[in-house]
């Protein structure tokens, strides 16, 4: 017969609160990997729906055939149950027959940065 006393059997406070920082800090870096990619897919939606938007006035352009006049034009468009600011940029090359055609999508009128710019080059229509 042993007549040493028993000793408990559980974990220290120590040990509980080392456990629990470790948690912590654990769970600190998934919700902000989790906010982070939530923000990614936001800006790539974003760039998509704008490239598509860019995309479907060149080939507005392209397709009607219309020569183009040099300056700037820009209008609103919705994408994505969103209003877009596009503004069109017609400008000269060094061929004649070829013009230069920049998109520039914005979110909205006021933003001063495009979500996103295509260059397309027209040629004159015969």
């Amino acid at each position: 017969m042993n007549t040493t006393p028993a000793r408990n059997q559980g974990f220290t406070l120590f040990e509980i609160l080392i456990a629990l920082t470790i948690l912590a800090i654990a769970l600190g870096a998934i919700i902000s990997l989790a906010s982070n990619q939530s923000l990614n897919t936001a800006h790539l939606r974003d760039k998509t729906f704008a490239h598509w938007l860019a995309m479907n006035k060149i080939a507005e352009l392209q397709l009607t055939a219309e020569w183009p006049s040099k300056g700037k034009r820009q209008g609103n468009e919705e994408m994505g149950l969103h209003e877009w600011h596009w503004v069109r940029t017609v400008s000269e090359t060094p061929d004649d027959r070829v013009r230069q055609v920049e998109i520039a999508i914005f979110r909205d009128k006021t933003d001063q940065n495009p979500v996103t710019t295509l260059v397309s080059f027209l040629s004159q229509p015969i």
